[in-house]
């Protein structure tokens, strides 16, 4: 499966859930390939830095720009991280993907943004998007739940979207974990952000083993992953189910004035 990563307006935290969910993929023995079609290359640096800090399983990242980077046929999953920097990488992503992942944070900008993505995505493949699936990311958690719960029931209320109940709030961790070439389950095995996180990563890819994912973590802080583990992984029952599909409503949402970015993409559609 082909999960893309994305979303028309920056900031939204989408390298460090690719990352994160790169590094779980992994971990849970799943054959996951990483492509990074973001110029930034925030993905690619992370990665690197994983690798140099000696932290297994290691994540190999493919950088580059369509039609130049290859998906590897033995995987299981590939994710990419695209930006609109890339808009050729970005359109040929999508029109590639099984689905898109696009993390929300809980601003009006921000729906409006995602509003427009749904039609950029039907306009681009023809009627025929791939499954679209939001969360929000980056949740204020020194403030009441209000702001978050309208922004859930506006992005609830587009057509073509699938708004996951998972929320990952705007916890220091997540910059902490990034930066040492860590997810947060392995910096932080046994905090609520690593539980928001799992919950996520099991909606999306579906639910492992809990006994296994306890051992994966308490192996960070010691030695390396034990092999057996790996192979038992492997093995079909304890394989991740993958989740119900979602349809799609053929209605694409009204356009709104946007940032100039993403009036920059519009223009170039």
């Amino acid at each position: 499966m082909i999960t893309v990563i994305a979303n028309l307006k920056g900031g939204t935290g989408k390298s460090t859930v690719t990352f994160n969910l790169a590094v779980w993929l992994r971990s849970m023995g799943r054959r996951a390939a990483v492509i990074d079609l973001d110029p930034q290359r925030t993905l690619s640096d992370a990665a690197a830095l994983r690798t140099e800090e000696g932290n297994e399983p290691s994540i190999q990242v493919e950088a580059g720009t369509f039609p130049d980077v290859s998906l590897p046929e033995e995987a299981e999953e590939i994710i990419i991280d695209v930006g609109t920097a890339d808009l050729e990488s970005f359109k040929q992503a999508i029109m590639i993907a099984d689905r898109v992942l696009i993390p929300v944070t809980p601003s009006q900008a921000d729906i409006w943004s995602t509003q427009r993505f749904v039609g950029f995505l039907n306009k681009n493949t023809h009627g025929n998007p791939p499954e679209s699936i939001t969360f929000l990311n980056r949740v204020d958690t020194a403030k009441a739940s209000q702001a978050s719960d309208e922004a859930a029931a506006a992005l609830n209320a587009l057509p073509g979207i699938h708004l996951l109940p998972q929320r990952l709030p705007d916890r220091a961790v997540f910059r902490d974990s990034f930066s040492e070439g860590l997810a947060v389950f392995e910096l932080e095995p046994r905090s609520i952000a690593s539980r928001e996180f799992t919950a996520l990563a099991e909606s999306l890819f579906g639910h492992v083993n809990r006994s296994m994912l306890d051992r994966l973590q308490k192996q960070k802080t010691s030695t390396a992953v034990d092999p057996a583990l790996h192979r038992a992984l492997e093995t079909p029952a304890a394989r991740p189910r993958m989740a119900d599909g979602i349809g799609y409503a053929a209605a694409v949402p009204t356009y709104h004035a946007g940032t100039a970015d993403e009036q920059w993409v519009q223009a170039q559609q």
